[in-house]
Order: C-alpha cells, then sequence, then structure tokens
C-alpha cells in the first residue's frame, strides 16, 4: 500500500524556459527570484529571466545571497523582504540550494515568524500555506523540481536538516536541458550522482514500492549511461537531457519514498563543513553505508547490478558485492572516493556529527533496513575518515 501526491506540473525540454511568461499567468505581477550569488549572473540567465518576465508585466525583486548550503538567516532575511514588497510568488532559479531557499522563502513569507520554527528541531510548527513557487533547475542532482523538501542549515547548531511539506511542492517546475550546459565537470559530477544517490536510496527505503522502483532504476541506468560523456563534454546535449531527467526521476522517487541514512551522515558532515559538496559527501560515505548494511539490502542490491551495471552474475551476495565494488569504480572516474581526512575534517569531531545527524535526521535513519542508531552512524563516517 502506497500513497501518491505530486501537484507540480512539469515542463520539460530544449528550450522549455521560454515558456515561463505562459506559465505564470494569474500568479501576480511581481515575483522574488531566488539565485545564487554568481553562476546565473555570469550566464545571462538571471537577465533573461528578468526579461522574460517583463513580458507578462511581471516585476522581478532579486536575491541573490544564496549560499551552496543555504543557511536559515539569508532565507528569513529574504522572506521579510518578500512580506515587504508584496511578492506574490518564489522563483528559484539555480541548483537545489536556489530552489530549497526559495521553498523555505515561499512558506517563511506566507506564514510568518521564522523559517527555523517549521522545522521539527526547531519550533515543530506546521505550515498550512505558501507562496507558489516556480523551479528553474540549471542543474541535474537535487530533484527538488519534483519534490516537497528542502534543505536548510541553522549556521548556530550547525543542524543541516530536511522539511518535507506539501504546500512548497513547485506549482511549476521548467527543467529546461540547455541552461545545464554551462556546468563546469566537477558540479556535473557531484549533482549527477547527487540524483544516483537519491534513487538508490529510494530504491533501498523501506517504503519503496512498485512505482518508485521503476523510476530508480530508470534514473539510475540513465546517469550511469549519459555522467561519462557529459563529464567529458559538457556541451552534449543528449547526454545532458538525460542526465536532466534523471534528476526529475530521482526527485519524484524520492517524495514517492524517500531517502535513507545516508543523506542523514552528509547532512551531519555539511553541516559541520559547509564547503563539502553535498553530492561529494554522498559518494565518500554512500559505499561504507551499503557495506554496513549488507545483509539486509544483499537482494536488492542484486537487482541493482543486473539493472543498472548488466552483471550477468546470479548468485545474489556476489552480485550485490559486485555492484558496491562497481559503485566505487564508477565514482573513481569522477575522482569522488575521497576520504574525510584529506578534506579537512578532524577525528576529534566525529562523534559530535553523528550525534547531530541522528538527531537532526533521525526520520530518514529509520527509514534504512537496518536499524541503526547514532553510534551506527559514527561507524560508517569512521570508516570514510
Amino acid at each position: 500500500m502506497f500513497n501518491i501526491f505530486l501537484p507540480t506540473k512539469i515542463i520539460f525540454g530544449q528550450g522549455s524556459v521560454e515558456h515561463l511568461p505562459d506559465s505564470i499567468k494569474n500568479l501576480g505581477n511581481k515575483a522574488m527570484i531566488v539565485t545564487g550569488k554568481k553562476s546565473t549572473k555570469q550566464s545571462g540567465l538571471l537577465d533573461r529571466i528578468v526579461s522574460l518576465l517583463k513580458k507578462t508585466d511581471v516585476e522581478s525583486v532579486i536575491y541573490d545571497k544564496i549560499q551552496p548550503n543555504p543557511v536559515s538567516n539569508d532565507v528569513d532575511e529574504a522572506a521579510e523582504i518578500a512580506k515587504k514588497e508584496n511578492v506574490k510568488f518564489v522563483i528559484g532559479l539555480g541548483g537545489g540550494s536556489a530552489i530549497d531557499s526559495a521553498k523555505a522563502i515561499a512558506l517563511t513569507a506566507a506564514m510568518g515568524g521564522k523559517f527555523w520554527d517549521y522545522v521539527e528541531v526547531g519550533g515543530g510548527k506546521k505550515p498550512d500555506k505558501a507562496l507558489p513557487v516556480i523551479a528553474i533547475p540549471t542543474t541535474h542532482g537535487t530533484g527538488t523540481e519534483a519534490d516537497p523538501f528542502a534543505v536548510i542549515t541553522n549556521p548556530e547548531t550547525n543542524e543541516k536538516v530536511g522539511i518535507g511539506y506539501s504546500v512548497i511542492f513547485p506549482k511549476i517546475s521548467i527543467v529546461d536541458p540547455e541552461i545545464m550546459i554551462t556546468l563546469p565537470k566537477n558540479q556535473t559530477a557531484y549533482t549527477s550522482l547527487d540524483a544516483f544517490y537519491h534513487s538508490l536510496e529510494a530504491f533501498l527505503n523501506i517504503d519503496a514500492n512498485p512505482y518508485s522502483d521503476i523510476l530508480a532504476i530508470d534514473s539510475m541506468k540513465r546517469i550511469v549511461a549519459n555522467l561519462p560523456i557529459a563529464y567529458r563534454n559538457g556541451a552534449d546535449i543528449y547526454a545532458r537531457t538525460n542526465l536532466a531527467w534523471a534528476s526529475t526521476e530521482a526527485g519524484i522517487t524520492e517524495t514517492l519514498t524517500g531517502v535513507i541514512a545516508n543523506h542523514a551522515i552528509e547532512h551531519g558532515l555539511s553541516g559541520f563543513h559547509p564547503e563539502l559538496p553535498h553530492g561529494l559527501g554522498l559518494c565518500i560515505t554512500g559505499p561504507y553505508l551499503l557495506e554496513y548494511i549488507f545483509d539486509e539490502i544483499r537482494e536488492r542490491l542484486a537487482i541493482l547490478a543486473h539493472e543498472v551495471f548488466n552483471i550477468d552474475e546470479y548468485n545474489t551476495t556476489t552480485a550485490a558485492r559486485i555492484f558496491i565494488d562497481m559503485l566505487f569504480e564508477f565514482q573513481e572516474l569522477f575522482s569522488l572516493n575521497q576520504k574525510l581526512s584529506s578534506l579537512g575534517f578532524k577525528e576529534k569531531e566525529l562523534e559530535n556529527i553523528a550525534k547531530v545527524a541522528y538527531r537532526a535526521m533521525k526520520g530518514v535513519v529509520v527509514k534504512t533496513p537496518k536499524k541503526l542508531q547514532e553510534n551506527d552512524l559514527l561507524q560508517i563516517i569512521k570508516k570514510a575518515f
């Protein structure tokens, strides 16, 4: 038994960003564009979006302070601006950080108060409204264009927490692979592996179902087939299109099921070290989590060995172990098998990272096929150290 609720209108394909004017009719005459500090300006995309809004007489308010790991202080500041400027809807333009921030801003502006009031480990209030959100992703990683989640860090507590409320599903998501071709190599790899782990973790989640399984497997297959191509040649629009769809599929399957302990661990890591790219963090710890819960997931991993890596091995245990080996090999193509110790992490902080990760993200830890406690997360982190 499972429930499906996917209210987002998704406009997918090359050149689809040009459909923005027709898509926002009747949403109001003022939009806040939430974006990062550099990339959408340097590429000219921000100016392009402002011009498209003008075609329907929509005024733009630009908030461009979003960090790679967005923080609640910025969300609160932008929400106050949105209220003061009487913004009618919010556009998230950029990667997952910008779109997640747009969702959080839309919620906080509509509900009032501070964003952390609506986080379970904060105030725990349940929102019942948000400004409409338009998602325009420039990366093929987070799947946030197709889910009700937003991940924000509290810089005072180092808690990096995901919220999930139906009111912050994007009203419309425009997924245009053409605006993703400027992604640098490292971001191409990081974001694609982020999508891969969304799908992998959703497939292993105790709530996995036939619908989510189909999307998860297809997403992983597309990433394995197309990431090496896009990594070598970022302008390959066929590869970019496949990766963009894989990311959106991952967002849908994550909505249907959810992630597991690997995301909790990574949130702990980048909550303390915000310079750690999310996709890289997932790769560093992911295979060690699979090894740690191997007995509970071997049958599922064997399926993926056949479906994702085309392994012709019918002994379940052997096939499952081959999948983990192949995952390590795939990640090595993009130099993603790094150790935390080489990235500035200190052994003395690992225990606190595990503690905060477990407390803040217990909701996804309990969806892991093996019952895990705080110390289990610590042991996995130590293996990745």
